[in-house]
């Protein structure tokens, strides 16, 4: 049986030319660039390189780029520097935010859409820090991050204060601009598993003058020459591979409600990202309905791979979606027409 994997948002392949630079740098100058020998010397020009690149992509200077385990370490860090203060999140934010951070939640509505209102409202002469993330894992959601800014920014100016702001764009690099300036955010999460990149390597932007933060520990210098690779790629191949997608996505929720036009979209459609879709189907018991799907050899999840101990999405119990009938769909570059058309064949015969 050929197996369809329709579950990119929860993670993706690498890619055959980021595993070559991998390893590349496994194999050759694979030393700890903090030693004082030739290899390390070679190891730390790679290092400074991937920063380098790394921040072209973004816009950004290579001196405010810290490579980490991943993104929720990335998100970890930026909590630790917050401890005890007051932090602003929206109530969707991804798990390693909001089971971490005692925070103020900011309703978001029907579509997953943060309530700028609201917002403006929680933000206060003590706030510290505002994180709200540029697109949902869950539904997809983008959120309005330039708008978040501009309240942040207005709030600095009101409070006489220093408020950072914080965005997880782990699910955004793939097909959204990522310029640092243009967003008018000081902190910024990505992970290499979201991108086509290895598994346990992240970065986190950290805009200069905003925050003095530090990771100990031996670099991953295979997985970082990695995670550069993954992220310019993703530049690379941005309006290709976003168009395509999201001819793919339409196609699927069109013949979605041919099979039934009952069938409801969680979150907000039209300002969503290509790659995420998530549905609610009338009737069905969610798990078993992504088992059956697994029986016939689709691939796909109830809900974020995160909250696999609960029992219901607290992200679609926010936007007032029932976790027991809903099914998220996540494509990606090995995602064809010809897979989605076996794919809803099997769901009108489960239907």
């Amino acid at each position: 049986m050929t197996r369809i994997y329709l579950d990119y948002a929860s993670l993706t392949p690498i890619d055959r030319k980021v595993m070559r630079e991998m390893k590349k740098y496994s194999t050759g100058d694979y030393t700890n660039p903090s030693a004082l020998y030739v290899s390390a010397v070679k190891a730390k020009k790679a290092f400074e390189d991937a920063k380098n690149r790394v921040a072209k992509v973004l816009h950004a200077h290579a001196d405010e780029i810290i490579f980490t385990s991943g993104g929720t370490e990335s998100n970890q860090l930026v909590l630790n520097q917050f401890k005890g203060k007051k932090v602003v999140i929206s109530a969707i934010e991804h798990s390693s935010i909001i089971r971490n951070a005692e925070a103020t939640h900011i309703l978001v509505d029907s579509r997953g859409i943060i309530d700028l209102d609201h917002l403006k409202k929680s933000i206060t002469a003590e706030t510290a820090l505002v994180s709200v993330m540029m697109v949902n894992n869950e539904i997809g959601t983008i959120e309005p991050i330039q708008d978040i800014a501009k309240i942040v920014r207005d709030a600095r100016k009101a409070f006489g204060t220093n408020i950072i702001l914080h965005t997880d764009a782990c699910q955004a690099a793939i097909h959204t601009p990522l310029y640092v300036e243009k967003l008018g955010i000081d902190l910024l999460t990505l992970d290499g598993a979201k991108i086509y990149g290895p598994r346990g390597v992240g970065m986190l932007y950290v805009r200069r003058g905003t925050l003095n933060i530090e990771r100990a520990g031996t670099e991953n210098i295979p997985g970082i020459m990695g995670f550069a690779k993954a992220l310019e790629l993703a530049e690379k191949k941005r309006e290709k591979e976003t168009t395509r997608i999201s001819k793919l996505k339409n196609f699927f929720i069109n013949r979605l409600h041919e099979i039934n036009p009952e069938i409801k979209v969680n979150g907000a459609f039209e300002n969503s990202t290509q790659h995420i879709l998530n549905i609610s189907i009338p009737k069905i018991d969610s798990e078993f309905f992504v088992l059956q799907l697994d029986a016939k050899g689709i691939e796909c999840s109830t809900k974020s791979a995160c909250l696999r101990d609960e029992d219901e999405s607290y992200v679609l119990k926010a936007i007032g979606a029932d976790s027991k009938t809903s099914i998220r769909f996540s494509f990606g570059r090995k995602t064809t027409k010809r897979h989605l058309k076996k794919t809803l064949k099997i769901i009108e015969k489960i239907v």
